[in-house]
């Protein structure tokens, strides 16, 4: 067996990723010669976490729409009024919109997800309508592979203080469009409701994703939450949670998953549980 190789002194940039070395601390002027304490480990300004998330997301993505033919594009959805075509191209627009985001970050602009507002979100959809399978799955691989090659490319500078304009949250820092985009991903796969073709059902979401949107969701509810009313979420497969100061004290007891069905208004929720304001 090899001798191990010589010890050698490891600064703590070595471990960085590559676009972050030579990075320092905020509070480097208060560390005279950098000594650290510990593991020695310094959190990055990139949320690589959520990247592998929906790298990996877009991956099982692309892996079912490889099964999809021509009539599976006809099919409904999980989506009211929406077919499997429309939500495919819906897919490769909205990584096309986070591209431009990211791309104009990377050059000190923000811009809006969709320019042209809402008409065209609604024009891009529709225009997918009448697509090939074919066609769908290159342009939902082309968009995922421009996106994905747009993160690898932005500078640390801008994930620092970087951000785009998103309707329903205005100025978005990029870590949380990263979030946004595997939300939008993990969420809509279970919508095409491709089940027959391998696709996840709601009970297939993955724990990494379930644990950040729980997190994000709750964070929201303050403001969708009826002002009468206190909402105690009690999942049992973790802490429960109380949101809302009313009088009235509604609690769902359910697991997570269920919970978040209906938090993010997949279903309907059962009797007595409050209308909720609108998920985003």
């Amino acid at each position: 067996m090899a001798a191990p190789p010589a010890s050698r002194s490891v600064d703590a940039t070595d471990a960085r990723p590559a676009q972050e070395t030579g990075l320092e601390p905020a509070n480097a002027a208060a560390m005279p010669g950098r000594v650290l304490s510990g593991s020695g480990y310094l959190p990055s300004v990139i949320p690589h976490d959520l990247l592998a998330g929906v790298a990996a997301a877009h991956r099982r993505l692309l892996d079912v729409v490889g099964g999809v033919h021509d009539d599976v594009l006809r099919r409904p959805c999980g989506l009211p009024g929406w077919s499997v075509a429309h939500l495919l191209t819906h897919l490769a627009r909205n990584a096309d919109s986070h591209r431009g985001m990211f791309e104009a970050a990377s050059r000190g602009e923000v811009r809006k997800q969709y320019p042209g507002g809402q008409q065209q979100r609604d024009d891009d959809i529709a225009a997918g309508q009448d697509v090939t399978a074919a066609a769908a799955r290159a342009e939902l691989t082309d968009a995922v592979t421009r996106l994905e090659r747009s993160w690898d490319t932005t500078p640390v500078d801008a994930w620092r203080t970087g951000r785009g304009w998103v309707s329903s949250y205005g100025d978005t820092a990029l870590a949380d469009l990263v979030f946004l985009r595997w939300r939008e991903v993990e969420i809509h796969l279970v919508d095409l409701d491709l089940d027959d073709l391998g696709g996840p059902r709601w009970a297939d979401l993955g724990r990494a994703y379930v644990e950040v949107e729980w997190a994000w969701t709750v964070r929201g509810l303050p403001a969708r939450v009826p002002a009468d009313v206190t909402l105690l979420l009690a999942p049992g497969d973790r802490p429960s949670t109380a949101v809302g100061r009313g009088d009235q004290l509604v609690v769902v007891d359910v697991p997570t998953l269920p919970a978040l069905a209906w938090l993010t208004g997949r279903e309907p929720g059962a009797p007595g549980w409050p209308d909720l304001g609108p998920w985003s």
